[in-house]
């Protein structure tokens, strides 16, 4: 398995790598009409030929904007026909785990949590254990990883931004 992590206010979170089809620093956005305009959209990037929203994401999870440090990354994705932007604080790389540390190091999440946080499909943790190596160096003292479900996480900001009424 491998994810896509990157940051929001601080934290590290995840996306499973396999639908992020590219990530893009500094697009031209289109704005939005005065009314659509919510936070969590930060406008329309086109892409292939195709307009897609861009939802902000530290908007959604946080109630501040990745879009207010100038050094937001967007992370295009597409799954069995939906497409959107998720725009992010930064992107760290990529987390590629076996399925024997995977089962060491996971935690599924429990149901019930309100939106957008019920789109957490598990928390990783990879920071070190009793007797073990890090997972990653550069995460040797992380918290718990929170990954997401990419189009559950989309309809959950989505829904949030007054999208899905």
């Amino acid at each position: 398995m491998s994810w896509l992590t990157f940051h929001v206010g601080g934290q590290m979170h995840a996306l499973e790598a396999a639908p992020v089809r590219q990530i893009v620093r500094s697009p031209r956005l289109l704005a939005l009409p005065l009314s659509a305009r919510q936070p969590h959209c930060a406008g329309l990037m086109a892409w292939q030929g195709r307009p897609l929203l861009v939802l902000d994401l530290g908007a959604c999870l946080l109630r501040r904007s990745s879009l207010a440090g100038g050094d937001a990354r967007f992370l295009v994705w597409s799954q069995a026909r939906q497409a959107g932007v998720l725009a992010v604080d930064g992107v760290d790389g990529l987390l590629r785990l076996s399925p024997t540390t995977l089962t060491r190091h996971w935690a599924p999440a429990r149901p019930g949590l309100p939106a957008p946080w019920n789109a957490i499909q598990g928390l990783l943790h990879a920071g070190k254990a009793a007797n073990e190596q890090s997972l990653d160096p550069t995460l040797a003292t992380a918290d718990p990883i929170a990954v997401f479900d990419v189009v559950g996480l989309w309809q959950a900001c989505w829904a949030g931004a007054g999208g899905a009424r």
